[in-house]
């Protein structure tokens, strides 16, 4: 029988194609308690199982190829339903727009102190009403 102390950890799904930050946001989440499930394609990101049970996603909206929005629209669509979080350098009103409508939260890069820290508690404290 487990800890009855311990909870599991929520689980954060990462979009990213830069890999340098990938890595630095993995290394931030897990840090503060996070268990992480990093990629660094949408094509990745969307064959994985595991992501559809996520507790949040962020995802990069300039990926190549494609969106981060158009990704989890993708991901809803195969029934992911966590909330999400897109992070964009210097966003486009276009980007504003499709996150918007998506849904979902946009946090500028870079990002800085506890942007996406905050956004992340944000978002599960509103998917837990």
């Amino acid at each position: 029988m487990g800890d009855p102390v311990s909870k599991p950890k929520l689980l954060i799904g990462i979009v990213e194609d830069d890999a340098a930050v990938l890595h630095s946001l993995e290394f931030a989440l897990q840090a503060e308690g996070y268990a992480v499930c990093p990629f660094l394609n949408a094509e990745e990101a969307s064959a994985c199982r595991e992501l559809l049970e996520a507790d949040c996603i962020v995802l990069d909206y300039g990926l190549p190829g494609t969106t981060g929005v158009a990704v989890l629209r993708a991901l809803r669509r195969r029934g992911m339903a966590c909330p999400a979080i897109v992070i964009a350098s210097n966003p486009t009103a276009r980007c504003r727009s499709d996150s918007r409508r998506a849904g979902a939260p946009l946090i500028e890069k870079p990002l800085l102190g506890e942007d996406l820290s905050a956004g992340i508690r944000a978002a599960l404290s509103g998917a837990q009403r």
